[in-house]
C-alpha cells in the first residue's frame, strides 16, 4: 500500500507535528505520533486507497474531529475510532494539547482476505456504509497499556514493528468485539445511543454518587479517573440529564442537603461544609437557585411542620 506524502502541520511550535510511518510485518501500514503542540491541526497520512483506518487517540487539551467532508465532532482522551480510509481525520485543538495517536491502514483487498464473513467486522462496516462517518470505542485501562506499549515500541531508530503488529493488531480486535455488542440488531449509533459513551455517564454517575460529599471531591477528580475531557462530559450530560455535569453535582449536594435539613441534626453551616461548600454564601446561592428559597427559610418551614 503507497503512502502519499503528507504536509506538515502548522502548529505554532518551533518544529511541525509529523506522523512516523510504518510498514508492519502483517503487510499493513501504521502510523503514530507523540508530540506537545500550542495549537493542533493534523490530518491523517492520506493513501489514495478505499478502506479502513483503525485511530487510537490519548491526549490532554480540548480536541475535535472531523472527517474529510463529514462534520466536526467531540472527541474523549483513550478513544479508538474506525472510519473510511478514504476520509482521512483531522484533529484539531484550538489551544495547547499533548497528542498521541496510532493509526492502522487496513485496504479493503486486506479487510476482505482476513475478516471475510466475519460478523462483527460485516455489521461494522455495514454501519459505516450507512452513513455514520466515524464508530468510537473507548478504551479500558488493559487497552491504554497496549497503546502506550506501540508507541513506546515504534519509538528510537529501530522500532520494535513486531510488538507495534501485536498490540496493534489487539487493539483491532478489541474494537471489533467490542462495537459488535452495541451494533447487532441496532440502527446506527449516535454519540448518545452509543454503548460506550452510556457506560462513561454510569461510571461517572456512581463515582459522583460515592463521592460527591468528600472535599476533595473535584471534576478534575473525574476526569482523571475516567480518562474523558471536561468539554465531553459536559456534551454527554447536557444530552442524557439536560444539564452541565457541575450543574448535575450541585443538584445532588443540595438534594442531600436538603435531606439533612428536615432531619434538622445539623446546623446549615455544618450542612454545607458536609456536603462539599467551603463557603456558607455559596451553598446558599445554590440551594436557592436550585429551590427557589434559601436554606434558612426552608429549615423554617420543615421546623414549622413539627
Amino acid at each position: 500500500m503507497s503512502m502519499k506524502s503528507q504536509d506538515p502541520t502548522e502548529s505554532k511550535t518551533t518544529k511541525p507535528l509529523q506522523w512516523q510511518v510504518f510498514t508492519l510485518p502483517v503487510g499493513l501500514k501504521a502510523a503514530m505520533i507523540k508530540d506537545t503542540a500550542q495549537r493542533l491541526e493534523l490530518a491523517l497520512p492520506a493513501t489514495g486507497e478505499k478502506g479502513f483506518t483503525l485511530s487510537v487517540i490519548n491526549y490532554k487539551g480540548d480536541l475535535r474531529i472531523q472527517p474529510e467532508g463529514g462534520m466536526e465532532q467531540d472527541a474523549s482522551p483513550g478513544l479508538s475510532l474506525l472510519s473510511r480510509m478514504e476520509r482521512p481525520l483531522t484533529f484539531r485543538c484550538p489551544g495547547p494539547i499533548q497528542f498521541t495517536a496510532l493509526a492502522v491502514f487496513i485496504p479493503e483487498a486486506w479487510a476482505k482476505l482476513f475478516f471475510d464473513g466475519n460478523a462483527q467486522f460485516d455489521k461494522i462496516v455495514q454501519v459505516l456504509e450507512d452513513g455514520e462517518s466515524i464508530i468510537t470505542c473507548r478504551l479500558g485501562r488493559r487497552q491504554l497499556s497496549l497503546f502506550s506499549a506501540s508507541l513506546a515500541a515504534g519509538q528510537g531508530t529501530a522500532p520494535h514493528l513486531l510488538n507495534v503488529q501485536n498490540n496493534a493488531l489487539s487493539l483491532l480486535e478489541y474494537f471489533l468485539s467490542n462495537r459488535h455488542r452495541g451494533l447487532l440488531g441496532a440502527n446506527p449509533v449516535s454519540d448518545i445511543e452509543n454503548e460506550d459513551d452510556l457506560s462513561l455517564i454510569r461510571e461517572v454517575e456512581s463515582y459522583i454518587s460515592e463521592c460527591y460529599c468528600s472535599d476533595t471531591f473535584t471534576v478534575d477528580s473525574i476526569l482523571k479517573k475516567t480518562y474523558t475531557s471536561y468539554h465531553r462530559l459536559n456534551f454527554l450530560f447536557k444530552s442524557i440529564h439536560g444539564m452541565t455535569i457541575s450543574e448535575y453535582i450541585r443538584n445532588k449536594r443540595i438534594e442531600k442537603s436538603k435531606e439533612m435539613i428536615a432531619d434538622n441534626a445539623k446546623s446549615i453551616s455544618q450542612i454545607a461544609y458536609e456536603i462539599g461548600y467551603s463557603s456558607i454564601s455559596n451553598y446558599i446561592l445554590a440551594f436557592k437557585k436550585v429551590y427557589q428559597i434559601t436554606p434558612g427559610k426552608y429549615k423554617k418551614q420543615m421546623d414549622s411542620l413539627v
